[in-house]
């Protein structure tokens, strides 16, 4: 153990709670445990309808600093620590736990939403009788963590909260200039669709519409393996490098899936509200592409253009509207894109409407770029400070 860290179960520094909110109903909010974003106001998460009954004496009371978390969904990540009001209550369904004064209550969200204890609530949630596959505090309790001392605990407890603090801010960022890009774009393209120089062809004519290779066990191996692109890396704008698997493409597919400098790659399956998600290509040659992505290599038009009319199409819901949909995920599909009819100004009105909203989509794109940077980083430091692998100095 790292100087300084000691291996507890979670029973020792904590404590179970029961406590009714009783004749302070009055008085209290109540509060549902979400994925993301922990505990939340009900009546806000719920968009002001009321879920919880009446009556809610005989909610569990969550005083500030105290922790909640929805039972049978703790191995999702659905646990939270309450710093929204003095008191607040939750469903009585719900495990609501204080920390010992050793612990420093941020510090220990952090370490309790981590990947490693969401696997370690995974096996528990596994192994138990109840119906619905509930982690009991007697279960939870028995989970044994790697505790630096306080000072430690609350100088990463800060480390973290500043990383998320740049990220609120770019999210913030992003918000303002996403209204602006809208307001832009959605002018520009109105101004094309009345313009009569401006003619209509459907997708496949305008360029060639290809998916991916799909990735099997047997593509893991062989003579000829190359890096690929996947959903993963393809976001609004922009293409991210840092994350790229590889596989096995002969030479025949190598001649198929490269991609090539001006190429467009859309994300052909993915939630409804992100499907046909897009970026040019900027990468290196020798590199391929999946067939969750489709490939959309322009030939009548300038590739920013064919870029700026599949964002429209995003950000309007053309996509989504022509998306097939399963439980969780929709699918564009080749030949219903291929079949949607483009407009194809000409080459000055085309390069007009690029500049027209180029220089908002840049500065969008340098931040969202950001983000993704700030959230790797959040990632690492988590792996490297929650485990003691990275020390922090607690010097004044």
């Amino acid at each position: 153990m790292r100087d300084g860290w000691k291996r507890v179960a979670l029973g020792e520094v904590t404590q179970e709670s029961s406590i009714r909110v009783g004749s302070l109903s009055n008085e209290a909010v109540v509060l549902s445990s979400t994925k993301h974003h922990g505990l939340v106001r009900s009546d806000e998460y719920f968009k002001n309808r009321q879920i919880h009954s009446d009556d809610i004496s005989g909610y569990k009371l969550v005083r500030r600093g105290w922790f909640a978390y929805a039972t049978n969904h703790l191995a999702e990540g659905s646990i939270g620590l309450q710093g929204i009001v003095d008191i607040a209550c939750v469903s009585p369904i719900y495990t609501v736990f204080s920390c010992s004064p050793e612990i420093d209550p941020t510090f220990m969200y952090r370490l309790l939403k981590s990947d490693a204890m969401l696997m370690e609530y995974g096996v528990h949630d596994q192994a138990s009788v109840d119906r619905r596959g509930a982690v009991r505090y007697r279960d939870f309790e028995k989970i044994e963590v790697n505790l630096p001392p306080l000072t430690e605990q609350r100088r990463i407890a800060e480390i973290l909260d500043e990383v998320d603090a740049q990220i609120r801010r770019a999210d913030a960022e992003i918000a303002k200039l996403s209204k602006v890009f809208r307001g832009t774009l959605l002018g520009t393209m109105a101004a094309l669709r009345e313009d009569p120089d401006t003619t209509w062809l459907p997708v496949n004519e305008v360029g060639e519409v290809r998916l991916g290779r799909q990735r099997s066990p047997e593509h893991s191996e062989g003579e000829f393996i190359r890096p690929y692109l996947r959903v993963a890396n393809v976001f609004d704008g922009f293409i991210d490098y840092s994350d790229v698997l590889s596989m096995n493409f002969n030479p025949v597919e190598q001649e198929r899936y490269e991609l090539q400098p001006g190429d467009i790659l859309l994300n052909e399956g993915q939630s409804i509200e992100l499907v046909g998600r897009s970026a040019l290509y900027d990468g290196p040659p020798g590199m391929f592409f999946q067939n969750t992505l489709i490939r959309f290599r322009p030939a009548e038009v300038l590739p920013e253009f064919a870029r700026l009319v599949f964002k429209y199409w995003l950000d309007t819901g053309a996509f989504a509207d022509i998306a097939k949909k399963t439980t969780s995920i929709a699918h564009l599909g080749g030949d219903r894109f291929g079949a949607m009819l483009f407009p194809i100004p000409s080459e000055g009105a085309q390069r007009r409407a690029v500049t027209a909203v180029g220089e908002v989509g840049s500065a969008s794109r340098h931040i969202s770029q950001e983000i993704v940077k700030l959230k790797e980083l959040r990632r690492a430091l988590l792996g490297d400070l929650l485990t003691g692998k990275v020390r922090v100095s607690t010097s004044a």
